[in-house]
Parts: C-alpha cells; structure tokens; sequence
C-alpha cells in the first residue's frame, strides 16, 4: 500500500480591518511604534479568508486528497500568542499574510494562486 505524500499549506493572517482606536489590528499602539495603517486595503483584509477557501478548493481540484489549506487568523485563534508568526506580523517585518508551505515560510502580502499551486505541484512530483 503506498502512502499518499499530503502538502500542507497555511495562511497566517492579523486583519487590522474594522479596528477603531488607537491601536490597530497587530496589538500595537500607532504612537508608541510611529507607524500606521493608513495604506492597507480594508477590502483586501475581509476577503483574505474567502480567498483561503478558494485556494483550498482550486488545490482539492488539481490535487484531489493530497492538500490541506488552513487560515490562521492570529489574533482571534487560541494558538496565535505562541506562534512565531504572530511575533513576524506585529512587528511588521512582513506584510501580511504569511503562507507557509509545509512549515516553511514561503509567501508574504499576497496570496499567489498560481505560485502555491506550482510549489505543491513541485513537491508532490517530488522535484
């Protein structure tokens, strides 16, 4: 019996969209870190999760069985203060999200479509 080789890919999110105050999404305080959101797309933030599910669903079409997708927001999940990841995103050393690929850190500020199909592609064919 063969073992079926499985990918697994996650998204780590902190959506600052819809925080009011002082403080944004990250758990900053924007005058004590003099840095601001101003620039983000709100609309890109409350999408990000949809677009993890279609990227599950796209991944479950060409790889059917062999891919798992899974959206981590970090501020909202129990796991988020332990990760390394939520430290990464709050210090704003990378724009969210993250997209791991098999633990490692592969993507940041955008989730390509195409390029994640094409890294699992590549790890399932054993490249």
């Amino acid at each position: 019996m063969t073992l079926v080789k499985m990918v697994q890919v996650t998204i780590y999110d902190a959506p600052t969209a819809g925080k009011s105050g002082s403080s944004c999404g990250c758990g900053c305080d924007h005058h004590d870190h003099g840095h601001d959101h101003s620039d983000e797309d709100p609309m890109a933030k409350v999408g990000l999760e949809f677009q993890a599910r279609a990227l599950a669903l796209t991944l479950e079409s060409d790889f059917p069985g062999r891919v798992q997708v899974e959206y981590l927001n970090v501020l909202q999940d129990p796991r988020g203060p332990g990760l390394p990841q939520t430290a990464l995103l709050c210090s704003l050393t990378y724009p969210t999200p993250l997209v791991y690929i098999n633990g490692q850190g592969r993507f940041a500020g955008a989730l390509p479509v195409e390029r994640i199909r094409e890294e699992v592609a590549k790890i399932l064919d054993g490249v």
